[in-house]
């Protein structure tokens, strides 16, 4: 039963301060450049009716509706850029992954308003002037150093990426585009951010493999080489025991006796 029918004064909404709705707007998806004022406005006009929806009576409901609304337009953005024009396969999967992330986060937050709403109402705190002295003294402490803050890494031209860390459709990208290059076709399309660079680690089992020489030698086919050059060939080493002749064919009885095998 609300208020006006128990014929009790409605109670006047909570006034959000204008610095948490600032906050807010400020987590929503910017428009594209040059885009029109209304786009401007109809953006931040869709989070204030959500606002308005969730309907806050208190500081803490509106900390809540607003990282409820933040997290919306997060994970809205996080799937946009999933599908967005060049965006890579693994891109896609790290973008849907964190919209997963974050509509899980909205879920927690809609708990946390419900039950915060079930809890019995307190009664109003009257904290005077206590805020207008936190105030000053907050205003006349010294700003926090920002000559000593680090300053921005710059994004590097060339990233090494270990091979054996690399999923498999990066690695079918970068043969793809090596086979490209060989071949004098058009190219992918380039990839935002700096250029990858493929190795082995420097202690990568791959790198003690040693090509052997035969490999490099044309196969004449066995049936025409002799069991000589059939062991020389395949680097065959064993001289132990045979089975007997008897089990081997007429033929290559023959060969053996003629000492051909």
């Amino acid at each position: 039963m609300s208020n006006a029918s128990a014929g009790l004064p409605s109670q006047p909404p909570y006034p959000i301060p204008s610095h948490a709705l600032r906050d807010m707007v400020l987590s929503l998806p910017r428009p594209a450049a040059g885009a029109p004022a209304t786009d401007w406005q109809g953006i931040v006009q869709v989070a204030l009716d959500k606002l308005a929806d969730l309907n806050p009576r208190d500081a803490i409901e509106a900390m809540l509706a607003i990282q409820y609304i933040a997290l919306s337009a997060a994970a809205l953005d996080a799937c946009r850029l999933g599908f967005e024009l060049g965006t890579t396969a693994v891109q896609a999967r790290q973008q849907r992954a964190g919209a997963t992330a974050l509509t899980r986060a909205m879920a927690g937050v809609m708990r946390m308003l419900d039950q915060h709403r079930a809890a019995p109402e307190a009664p109003t705190r009257d904290w005077g002037n206590t805020a207008l002295g936190l105030a000053a003294a907050w205003q006349a402490e010294p700003a926090r150093p920002t000559e000593t803050t680090k300053p921005a890494a710059e994004e590097p031209k060339e990233i090494v990426r270990w091979l054996d860390e690399v999923p498999d459709e990066e690695l079918a990208e970068e043969a793809e585009r090596i086979r490209r290059e060989d071949a004098g076709e058009p190219p992918l399309p380039v990839k935002p951010g700096p250029r990858r660079i493929y190795m082995h680690k420097p202690n990568d089992y791959a790198l003690t493999w040693k090509p052997d020489e035969r490999a490099q030698r044309k196969y004449p086919g066995w049936e025409n080489m002799t069991k000589p050059e059939r062991r020389e060939f395949f680097g065959y080493t064993y001289d132990g025991p045979v089975a007997p002749l008897e089990m081997l064919t007429p033929e290559s009885q023959a060969a053996a006796a003629a000492g051909e095998e």
